[in-house]
This record gives structure tokens, sequence and C-alpha cells, in this order.
């Protein structure tokens, strides 16, 4: 390597240059990188805008309390009305605490992807859209 920079920018400064980047050159390449990638995500990433779908009421098979203590939240996996089954995960207490044989879900539609999402809701919701 240091005969290309000495070809390109003669001996003197290539030695100069020669320490610089191997002292400060990989720390220099990982700001640029992380620069790099931060700027991609920022730019080619989905804005996540959802819409509201419907309110359901599904059973639950499994329900686990975060931590051991349903004031942490509860983990469940609850099965939907077309038959498949996901597991939803729910950190706020008043919510958590009524998940029992079944339970209130949102369902979300992210507007780009049409993918759909669930949450957990309480059930006055389900109750009023029935």
């Amino acid at each position: 390597m240091l005969n290309v920079l000495s070809s390109v920018f003669g001996p003197h400064r290539a030695v100069s240059i020669y320490a610089f980047l191997k002292t400060w050159g990989l720390l220099m390449v990982a700001i640029v990188g992380t620069i790099s990638i931060a700027a991609a995500l920022l730019i080619l990433n989905d804005d996540g805008a959802h819409e509201h779908d419907s309110y359901l009421t599904v059973a639950v098979l499994t329900a686990t309390p975060m931590n051991g203590d349903l004031k942490h939240g509860v983990i469940a996996s609850v099965k939907l009305p077309d038959g498949s089954t996901i597991s939803i995960d729910e950190s706020k207490e008043h919510v958590a605490r009524t998940v029992g044989d079944t339970a209130c879900v949102e369902k979300r539609v992210y507007v780009n992807s049409g993918e759909a999402r669930y949450r957990f809701k309480m059930p006055s919701l389900c109750e009023a859209n029935q």
C-alpha cells in the first residue's frame, strides 16, 4: 500500500498518509459505515401507518404472566377466527388482567403492506361492536 501511495502522492507525503490511515482509518470507516446504515434506515423505512380493521373476541389457548406477575404484563397464544394461532404480548397491567379464557383483540392493517397485526384491548370495546 505504501508503494501505491508513494507513486500517487510522493514518498514523504505517502508516509504521512499511511500513518494516518493506520491509526485513524478503521475508525473513519466505522463512522462512515454507521452513518450510511442509519441514513439508509431512515430513508427506506416504512412510516408504519396503519388502520383499525375490527375488534375480535378470540379464544385464549395459553396465557403466561411476564416475569411471573401480571403487573408486568402477559404473553398469550390466541386462536384467530380464521383458525390460525398467534402469540400476543401486553405490558399494560389493566389490559393484561382481562385476558382469561377469551380476550378482546384489535386487528390493525398496515396501509402499505396490508399486513395484519393484533393487540389486546379492553373487553368493553369488543362488547360495544357486537
